[in-house]
């Protein structure tokens, strides 16, 4: 739906700003898109969250929970001169968390992240261990 209608009317109306958060509201755009694939050895997150820095990433299990979450500063794009007459995408900080099989090796947990695709690597164990929480390092 268009509402440009004329350079003399306001391009940006409270009604437009009102149907882009209901839209944001009803597609849930601050929440990643996730793969996940699975094999004989592994279970691999593959998790859309592009525009981030690896030290924006923050990775941890807690009791045998999966927690991937950001921590992104909200930064404006507003300068002194400059409107913004559209916003379709934010940087919004987002928390995932997944509860652990046991057969998860905690200890061989890994993640990288590479052009916006953040990849953890989840090995299953081949003997019992007891290990409950972890920090997991970012490649």
């Amino acid at each position: 739906m268009t509402y440009l209608t004329s350079p003399a009317k306001d391009l940006y109306s409270p009604l437009m700003e009102l149907e882009r958060l209901l839209n944001k509201a009803a597609t849930s755009q601050s929440v990643p898109k996730v793969n996940i694939v699975q094999n004989d050895d592994m279970t691999e997150l593959r998790i859309a969250i592009p525009g981030l820095n690896k030290k924006d990433i923050d990775i941890n299990v807690n009791d045998n929970v999966l927690v991937i979450q950001s921590a992104k500063e909200n930064t404006t794009e507003k300068e002194e001169s400059k409107a913004i007459l559209l916003k379709e995408f934010d940087y919004a900080n987002f928390k995932l968390e997944y509860k652990l099989s046991d057969k998860v090796n905690m200890e061989k947990i890994e993640a990288k992240y590479d052009n916006g695709i953040l990849k953890v690597k989840l090995p299953f164990k081949k003997e019992d261990e007891t290990l409950k929480n972890k920090k997991i390092e970012l490649k």
